[in-house]
């Protein structure tokens, strides 16, 4: 249409954020440009057509914690660029000592690997109940828990809740996504505001209004659908199974630990899975210390 082609020639900015969800990085090597015809990602369609239509005038920001050479390589492609015009990496000043990748882990973050049965995803789900009944509070307030749910486990949502409430978790487990539209969609954003505690964007506010701070919060999400959440003064990230990769662990652990604050990460996983775990040390540059479930009562 022709306003359609108007609009896309007038664009000068284009910003993607979680790039490596929009294009496929991974599928790069090996695969022909009659695979990509067939089997290409609507932002990539649009990216290139955008920047086809402007003659490469447009400036764009493709925005994630992990970002790799294939990633570059891909972006290269869509854009029309050869493999040697990679676009070029950006890390913040406070990341500028990593020479691993482009966003680390925060340092302020604990790693904690809780082995147990994990036979089937009831036992993981069990080991993870039981955990969050014995955490203790933090400074005399209640914990702000985001528990995530690995597409490892094959557990529904909505049946992690139940099981969790079946156990008397306290305080109530709710849905992030649920409590996130529990005002309608047309008050999404005012509501996301209110539990992450932001008064605006790019503001803080000194607390949860929709939380008691004695008790705090249990807050729910799967592996998928937890990158980009912030939460004001998340404190405990409780991860039940392992993440698919090191990229999906460093956005699912870095939704504690903002801005300096200290968190802690709890890995309920079976035994197998933590020995795995100790394999992305290296990657992430963190260590994942070996704990009982028994023990949790000591985390500070």
């Amino acid at each position: 249409k022709p306003e359609s082609k108007r609009f896309v020639q007038s664009v000068k900015y284009l910003v993607m954020d979680e790039v490596d969800r929009l294009l496929d990085g991974k599928k790069t090597r090996g695969k022909t440009s009659k695979y990509y015809k067939k089997h290409e990602k609507p932002a990539a369609t649009l990216a290139s057509t955008i920047a086809k239509m402007t003659l490469g005038q447009v400036q764009i920001v493709a925005a994630s914690a992990t970002v790799g050479r294939p990633l570059r390589r891909e972006l290269a492609r869509v854009l029309g660029l050869t493999p040697d015009e990679c676009p070029q990496v950006i890390r913040s000043a406070i990341d500028m000592d990593s020479t691993k990748r482009a966003i680390t882990v925060p340092k302020t973050l604990k790693h904690y690997a809780i082995p147990c049965d994990g036979s089937t995803s009831g036992s993981l789900l069990t080991a993870a109940a039981f955990v969050a009944k014995n955490l203790p509070p933090i400074e005399n307030r209640g914990r702000r828990i985001l528990f995530v749910v690995s597409d490892a486990c094959g557990i529904q949502l909505r049946d992690a809740i139940g099981a969790l409430r079946h156990f008397g978790v306290k305080p109530e487990p709710k849905s992030l996504l649920d409590v996130l539209e529990a005002e309608g969609t047309d008050n999404l954003i005012e509501t996301y505001r209110q539990i992450s505690g932001s008064s605006g964007i790019g503001e803080a506010a000194s607390s949860l209004v929709s939380f008691d701070d004695s008790e705090g919060y249990l807050l729910l999400t799967g592996e998928q659908s937890v990158r980009g959440i912030h939460l004001d003064e998340l404190d405990t990230v409780v991860i039940v199974g392992r993440p698919k990769g090191p990229d999906e662990y460093t956005h699912i652990a870095g939704r504690a630990g903002r801005a300096g604050k200290f968190g802690t990460v709890l890995n309920i996983v079976d035994y197998q899975q933590a020995s795995a775990l100790t394999s992305w040390e290296s990657m992430l540059d963190i260590s994942f210390e070996p704990m009982e479930a028994s023990e949790v009562q000591d985390i500070l």
